[in-house]
């Protein structure tokens, strides 16, 4: 029998299945592609026809080269046995493109409750999973085992605390601006200030919540044109006259502001001080971060009298 793969093991694991048990007791086999139904809680909602098609190609051309994973159900016909998908629907709808009659799949015992977290887990931590679907497959998880709890959701599914809270900030929101959300590709970044803007525009500025909506809907949204409404609605207040700076005595060091992005270095009359917080176990920074990181050491060195 063929072994779990590490996706199939790591998701099995989320389950709390033993893998091993799973590969005594699941064999592969040919099975008609009209013998199989989908999955009615599939995640999943978009399928772009031009890359499933693609994949279709490929299927075609190399060969299948996962199986899906498929359990079996009652069917109509008492003769014919009748499956039901759990994993691989991009790669079922693939070969029916192109016109394959059969597909290899994998026929596992997997009970209800299993079959649905399975199609929640295995969503949620797909890259190519549009985000509104990931959403939306993170707060049905939530709803569904643990009363809508973010945290213990996060833990469950094996993603950050911020980033589960995050999912449920953009699931909560008007559809309007889920819209926004997805067709713009904001992202949960942009997706977190297009709706902190919105909010504050309606607590802010009620009466021109309507003129607000309609700025977003003339045309593309981006972080530019965020900031730029940010400042049309919430202007900068007038800068103050400049004051004379003081003289200090030669023992004194005048008080540094704050760096304004991230708060990396400060400087007192007393200290200088280098606020670097990482967690090596999140993976490689990004690099925006790693150069202003760069920024800050280099300053807090320069300032401190050391040579680099």
């Amino acid at each position: 029998m063929p072994k779990p793969t590490a996706t199939e093991a790591r998701f099995g694991a989320a389950l709390g299945l033993n893998p091993a048990d799973a590969a005594t007791a699941e064999r592969v086999v040919e099975i008609a592609v009209t013998a199989i139904r989908p999955n009615p809680d599939q995640p999943r909602k978009d399928f772009p026809p031009e890359s499933i098609l693609e994949l279709g190609q490929s299927i075609k051309a190399k060969g299948l080269q996962q199986p899906i994973v498929v359990r079996l159900v009652a069917g109509r016909d008492h003769e014919k046995p009748a499956y039901e998908l759990v994993m691989g629907e991009r790669r079922l709808r693939a070969s029916q493109a192109v016109g394959l009659r059969t597909i290899r799949a994998i026929v596992r015992s997997v009970s209800n409750d299993d079959l649905l977290r399975l199609a929640f887990v295995e969503n949620v931590h797909r890259e190519d999973l549009p985000l509104m679907d990931r959403i939306e497959a993170f707060c049905r998880f939530a709803e569904k085992y643990h009363h809508g709890k973010v945290e213990p959701a996060a833990a469950d599914l094996n993603i950050s605390r911020a980033t589960g809270f995050n999912y449920k900030l953009i699931g909560s929101a008007e559809p309007k601006y889920q819209t926004l959300i997805q067709t713009n590709n904001l992202g949960v970044r942009g997706g977190k200030f297009l709706l902190g803007l919105a909010e504050k525009v309606a607590k802010k500025h009620p009466d021109q919540v309507e003129t607000f909506d309609k700025a977003l809907s003339d045309g593309e949204i981006g972080f530019g044109m965020l900031k730029k409404l940010h400042d049309r609605y919430f202007p900068a207040p007038a800068g103050k006259a400049e004051t004379p700076a003081p003289t200090h005595k030669p023992h004194e060091q005048p008080a540094a502001r704050v760096d304004e992005k991230n708060d990396l270095y400060t400087q007192t009359r007393t200290a200088r001080i280098l606020h670097i917080d990482y967690d090596p176990s999140k993976g490689k920074p990004p690099a925006k971060l790693t150069k202003e990181w760069a920024r800050a050491i280099t300053r807090f060195c320069r300032d401190a009298g050391f040579s680099l």
